[in-house]
C-alpha cells in the first residue's frame, strides 16, 4: 500500500506515477463518456424528428381522409408501414377499419383490427391500455355483425379487464350461440359496471327481451 506523506513533493511525484501508469484508463473513460453524451443527444434529437415527421403525416392524413380516398390510403400504409409502434398508426388503423366497415368490407375489417389487437396484446405490461380495450370490442361487434359469434366470445373472453361494452358484446355473443342463461348473467354485470342510467335501460331491455324469446 503506498504511504502519501504531507510533503507536496511526494504528492506530485505520487501524482505523476498514477497518472503515468492509468493515463490511458482515464483516457478512455473520458472518451466513452463524451462519445456516450454526443449518442443519447443525437438520438434524442432523432427521435423528436421521426415524432414531428409522423404527426405532420397524421395530420396531412386528416386532412384528407374526407376528400380523397385514394391518397388517404397511401398515406395511411405509409404511416403504418414507417412508423409501426406509434399511437398515429394505431389511430390510422383503426380509422380503415371503419371504412372497411362502413363499406360491409367486414372481413378486411377484422383483419386491421385483429393485427392491431395482437400487436397491443402481446406487450409485457398487462395494465389498462385504452387502444387495446377499444381494439378488442371493435373487433368483437364487427366479428358479431359477420356471423361469427363464437369467434367474438373467444376474442372477448381473452382477456381479464371488463367494464360494461365488453360484458354486453359477451351477452350478445352468448345469446347468438344459444347460451342463454350465460348471456343472462353478461347482462347483468354489465348492468352493475355501467354507470349511465341510460345505459342501464338499454341493458335492461336486452335483458327483458332474452327472457320473453324463451
Amino acid at each position: 500500500m503506498v504511504k502519501i506523506n504531507s510533503s507536496e513533493e511526494e504528492n506530485t511525484e505520487f501524482l505523476a506515477s498514477i497518472w503515468n501508469k492509468y493515463k490511458y484508463l482515464f483516457i478512455l473513460g473520458i472518451t466513452l463518456v463524451v462519445a456516450g453524451i454526443l449518442g443519447w443527444e443525437s438520438l434524442s434529437k432523432s427521435q423528436a424528428s421521426s415524432e414531428q415527421i409522423v404527426s405532420d403525416l397524421y395530420e396531412s392524413y386528416i386532412d384528407i381522409k374526407d376528400k380523397s380516398d385514394e391518397d388517404s390510403r397511401v398515406l395511411a400504409v405509409e404511416i403504418i408501414k414507417s412508423y409501426p409502434n406509434t399511437l398515429y398508426a394505431d389511430l390510422v388503423t383503426l380509422h380503415l377499419a371503419k371504412l372497411e366497415v362502413d363499406k360491409n368490407n367486414l372481413g378486411e375489417a377484422t383483419k386491421h383490427l385483429q393485427g392491431l389487437l395482437e400487436k397491443h396484446s402481446s406487450s409485457w405490461n398487462k395494465s389498462f391500455d385504452p387502444i387495446e380495450s377499444t381494439v378488442r370490442q371493435r373487433l368483437a361487434r364487427v366479428l358479431i355483425e359477420d356471423n361469427k359469434p363464437k369467434e367474438a366470445l373467444d376474442v372477448v373472453i381473452a382477456t381479464d379487464i371488463f367494464d360494461h361494452v365488453l360484458y354486453e358484446i359477451k351477452g350478445d355473443a352468448e345469446n347468438l350461440l344459444g347460451l342463454k342463461e350465460e348471456a343472462k348473467l353478461s347482462y347483468l354485470q354489465a348492468i352493475t359496471s355501467a354507470q349511465s342510467q341510460a345505459i342501464q335501460a338499454l341493458l335492461r331491455m336486452k335483458l327483458a327481451d332474452l327472457e320473453i324469446k324463451e
